[in-house]
């Protein structure tokens, strides 16, 4: 049986579980999972754990992450993100970049971060998500994040670009409508790629694309072997 990873870039608009299952029907088994859901909106790294390699799970899941991501200000929406409906406006000041670099160095170091009600965290048994589009909501904790380095990448009239290296858990979300009130203002995450976990770089992967089109054999190939220690 096969086993080992396989880098993906994952694109918008697809869940990573129908990534896991466009794997699973090449290779002809269910033996297959990933190390971190990223949001259908969001594309890049996604590692699939490929039979036995998904004893190692746990392990991958609290890898750093490195993401670079969008902010459009004015518009907060019901999700955070680009995918939600809006639910509050404000004006944008000027966006300088010595002001928006200075609000984005306050956040790094220890977060104290809430999940946003669309998340995949369980709440008695259903991921928030589910309770939230029931317009049932739920209250969930807070929880202690970790944000290594934010780095402005990209200024416009309304918009940011920053990449954000962070530990496991972050809703980047949840960050870019922090980072808006911090500019006297609401946004919403408009674009989100995740560029690396852990030592594993997006560079490095396959396109969703190319999974499809290939033979078993030639993504067997691709396979890599799950390190001692799983770093």
């Amino acid at each position: 049986m096969p086993e080992g990873l396989l880098l993906v870039n994952k694109p918008a608009d697809v869940t990573s579980h129908d990534v896991v299952q466009a794997a699973r029907r090449k290779l002809g088994i269910r033996r297959i999972g990933h190390t971190g859901t990223l949001d259908p909106m969001a594309e890049g790294l996604l590692i699939l754990l490929v039979g036995r390699a998904t004893q190692h799970q746990q392990a991958f899941q609290t890898h750093e992450k490195l993401y670079e991501a969008e902010v459009r200000f004015g518009t907060q929406t019901d999700t955070g993100d680009a995918t939600g409906q809006p639910i509050k406006t404000a004006p944008v000041l000027v966006l300088e970049r010595t002001r928006v670099e200075a609000v984005l160095k306050r956040f790094e170091g220890p977060l104290s971060q809430t999940p946003p009600a669309y998340s995949a965290v369980k709440v008695q048994g259903r991921p928030a998500y589910w309770w939230a589009r029931r317009n049932q909501p739920v209250v969930l904790a807070a929880r202690i994040v970790h944000l290594f380095e934010l780095t402005l990448v990209q200024l416009g009239s309304d918009t940011i670009v920053f990449r954000v290296r962070c530990s496991a858990g972050t809703y980047v979300r949840t960050l870019a409508e922090s980072i808006a009130e911090q500019l006297g203002t609401v946004g919403h995450l408009t674009k989100l790629v995740r560029l690396r976990i852990g030592r594993w770089s997006l560079e490095d992967s396959q396109s969703l694309a190319w999974l499809i089109d290939a033979t078993p054999e030639a993504l067997s190939h691709q396979l890599q072997p799950i390190p001692s220690t799983a770093q």
